[in-house]
């Protein structure tokens, strides 16, 4: 009676957890994002469903249309101990995220989002600019542990008809920025693919400071425009009309 009592109960709480609603992922969402991605329309449950996905815009301070996103569990990795979801977004990119006892990995992503978006989670000042553009981010095995900011893996990005605000005139143009995890610190490399912005450089974020050195040059249209912007950012560089930028900021914790 009792080993009767104990799996009906397991099989209780199975179907709990199966339908427990998707709705509980919002406020974990904006928790986790600084209120600055949010979920909304949200139906189904935290295995399957589907919601849209918006951003702040920190420099006018509104919501960018919301993005469509469908999700469903994947079965075949819980016999080897991860919770693995596969995520599909509405212009068929697609990402699978999963979780274990020791930390959380993206396992596959090939998705492309606005530039907008990437940028309202960018700390200090950098997340302010105005930024547009699409961003197509493609990776296999990134993964961080839960117990401290420790992560491994690496993500390519390229960013195309890059923007910003404060700088008016056309995009910039399409860059690479490859992002590679080293343990506590996040090491990026940026460089043009096309455009009136050539830009070189690398970078490392950590929990305490955001740190860039690189070398600019503009170049086509608006490009005495641009290089005023470069000449009060930066210092002569290596040959005329290039200008090395360093960018320096300590975050707060």
């Amino acid at each position: 009676m009792k080993r009767l009592w104990f799996y009906g109960f397991a099989l209780f709480l199975l179907a709990a957890i199966a339908q427990f609603p998707a709705a509980w992922l919002a406020p974990w969402t904006a928790q986790a994002t600084q209120q600055r991605w949010r979920l909304g329309s949200v139906e189904g449950t935290i295995w399957r469903g589907q919601a849209t996905l918006s951003a702040f815009d920190r420099r006018s301070g509104r919501w960018h249309p919301g993005i469509g996103i469908r999700w469903r569990l994947v079965w075949s990795e819980l016999p080897r101990g991860r919770a693995a979801v596969q995520m599909d977004l509405n212009d068929g990119g697609q990402l699978q995220l999963s979780a274990a006892y020791r930390g959380w990995s993206v396992d596959r992503i090939d998705a492309a989002l606005p530039v907008a978006y990437a940028a309202a989670l960018l700390p200090g000042p950098l997340g302010e600019y105005g930024w547009s553009g699409t961003a197509q981010a493609r990776g296999t095995g990134f993964s961080c542990r839960w117990s401290r900011p420790f992560c491994t893996g690496q993500i390519d990005l390229q960013l195309r008809n890059a923007a910003v605000a404060e700088l008016p005139g056309p995009a910039l143009g399409d860059f690479r920025v490859r992002v590679t995890a080293e343990g506590e610190a996040l090491r990026f490399d940026v460089g043009t693919l096309l455009g009136r912005l050539q830009i070189a450089g690398a970078g490392e974020l950590t929990a305490e400071t955001l740190r860039f050195s690189g070398e600019a040059e503009a170049k086509g249209e608006g490009a005495a425009g641009l290089e005023a912007v470069l000449r009060a950012m930066g210092r002569p560089g290596s040959a005329t009309g290039r200008y090395l930028i360093e960018y320096k900021e300590a975050l707060r914790r």
